[in-house]
């Protein structure tokens, strides 16, 4: 009875009188938030036991203020502290980076890693194209392009190769005749293997090939320039999404924005004019292929579906963009990387062009099916892709569900990053990698051979999808520059450097060459007039 008057007492004292209820109150909710804070701390803490070891950061900034303009080299450096799967916070983002090729080549054949990162950047693409389209949409377009290619002689089995070989020959005859314009001068090549290569591609997709001034051309390569440092610029976005909002950056998003319409407008054209002269029976390109789906689908009333109900001429367009920025910037920056360490190194040089000279002779130019008896080219170009692995961490890939991977848990949604230069560069791999030795791509028996781990296209199921034409393209304009000059650096000018400019790919610095005619014994103009490569 005592016990309970106290109770009763003691409860109207600290919860009727205004100031002790106050009080109550306030050690209630305070010991409620140290509870519910030690709870948090105990989840993240557990949440962080099973992510893969990486360094500390500062709070917001996590660790991007430490990164620095050159990712790659800072990645490589924690893989070295952190071992070869390693996380770090960068900004409001998890970041997992993997730099084991076994563990690359493991993760991303499965379904989880097909999927992007839902950045602010990409978000402004809409889920469009093929590059950063992901599900259904992706594989249905992938599948798409992948035989439509094929169609086109993007292939390294049966005729249709010779196709896409002579599309090929095309643009290369017409560089070298442009070339031999310009030969015994100090010349930059890169604006040369600019528009051919883009007219490769360009073939490819809509039939249309640009000349070197076509102001077209010009506009256009400076619209894909601008919008690749655009992005470059404002990346941080990605990892600290409000600043997005900030005036600069807004600027910025604004402006790719306005040069993307731009581009399209460029495109509206092209498909336009594809549509006056479409014939079903006669599919001339990319473009036409495109047509003759939509087509399809509306004849058998479901076009509403086709591309997972997204407007189909949008579609069309992220995809001309994708393809043509993907497969010009990626072979012309190659090529460049190719004469610099040609310049650099012109015994290799010469080698090269004794074994084209004993293999193909002085009548003719090489030819896809020459690369068999080619090992010493062909390994050039594969130890300068190696060397050079002008896109040292690929496309970042993002887990749908939560995936684990030797212990560690990579959450959905992260960022994941396979790091390429480091695979191309690890001593336990390749013996003394930093230098420049194409040989070791050579077996015992003087064969060519590449090992599992030399993977500049990628691996697995978003591997490079025009890796096939991009072989063919290199093999084909480095052969017969080779074979129809010499380089060498003009007076005056500085040796070129192993230091690239960070972009979206790793490029050379700005150089120059002089070009010293090897002549043939047959006319350039007459080879590419009869198609006689």
């Amino acid at each position: 009875m005592f016990i309970d008057s106290y109770i009763v007492g003691l409860m109207r004292k600290e919860f009727f009188d205004p100031l002790n209820a106050r009080k109550t109150l306030l050690v209630f909710c305070c010991a409620l938030s140290c509870v519910l804070f030690v709870q948090y701390l105990f989840r993240l803490l557990c949440q962080i036991k099973k992510l893969p070891p990486g360094p500390w950061g500062v709070p917001i900034f996590g660790y991007l203020t430490f990164i620095g303009h050159e990712k790659h080299t800072q990645y490589m450096k924690l893989a070295k502290k952190y071992g070869a799967l390693f996380s770090a916070k960068l900004g409001a983002q998890l970041t997992v980076v993997i730099s084991d090729y076994k563990i690359i080549r493991e993760a991303f054949k499965t379904e989880e890693f097909t999927g992007r990162p839902h950045s602010p950047l990409l978000k402004t693409l809409g889920g469009f194209g093929i590059i950063n389209s992901e599900g259904p949409l992706w594989k249905d377009q992938r599948r798409f392009l992948h035989e439509k290619l094929r169609n086109f002689g993007m292939t390294v089995l049966g005729n249709k190769k010779h196709l896409m070989e002579n599309r090929i020959m095309t643009e290369v005859t017409e560089l070298l005749m442009t070339l031999s314009a310009v030969e015994n001068k100090s010349t930059d090549l890169s604006r040369y293997l600019s528009v051919s290569v883009s007219n490769v591609i360009c073939n490819i997709i809509m039939s249309v090939r640009f000349s070197i001034e076509d102001p077209k051309f010009k506009r256009f390569n400076w619209l894909i320039e601008e919008g690749m440092r655009l992005f470059g610029e404002i990346h941080t976005i990605d990892y600290i999404p409000q600043i997005q909002y900030l005036p600069g950056n807004i600027n910025a998003k604004n402006k790719i924005a306005k040069n993307r319409e731009e581009m399209f407008d460029f495109y509206r054209e092209i498909i336009e004019e594809h549509k006056k002269t479409f014939k079903a029976d006669n599919i001339r390109d990319i473009v036409d292929a495109y047509l003759a789906e939509i087509e399809k689908a509306r004849a058998e009333g479901r076009d509403a579906e086709l591309f997972e109900g997204k407007d189909h001429e949008i579609q069309m367009m992220q995809v001309i963009a994708d393809l043509f920025s993907a497969g010009m910037e990626t072979i012309k920056t190659t090529l460049l990387w190719l004469n610099v360490f040609m310049l650099r190194h012109p015994d290799a040089m010469r080698r090269v062009q004794d074994e084209l000279d004993q293999v193909i002779g002085r009548n003719r130019l090489p030819k896809i099916e020459d690369v068999p008896y080619l090992p010493i080219t062909e390994t050039t170009i594969l130890e300068v892709m190696r060397i050079s692995s002008i896109v040292p961490l690929a496309t970042t890939h993002s887990p749908k569900s939560d995936v684990v991977i030797n212990g560690y848990t990579i959450p959905a949604g992260s960022y994941v990053v396979p790091l390429i230069n480091s695979v191309h560069m690890d001593p336990n791999l390749w013996d003394k990698p930093e230098q420049f030795n194409p040989s070791r791509f050579l077996d015992a028996e003087g064969k060519v051979h590449k090992p599992d781990y030399f993977i500049p296209f990628g691996v697995g199921r978003r591997r490079c999808l025009g890796d096939v034409l991009a072989r063919m393209e290199l093999f084909l304009f480095f052969s017969s520059i080779m074979h129809t000059f010499t380089i060498e650096l003009p007076e005056d000018e500085p040796m070129p450097g192993l230091k690239g400019i960070i972009g979206v790919t790793i490029s050379p610095q700005a150089f120059r060459v002089n070009l010293i005619p090897r002549p043939l014994q047959t006319d350039l103009v007459h080879m590419h007039t009869v198609g006689m490569y």
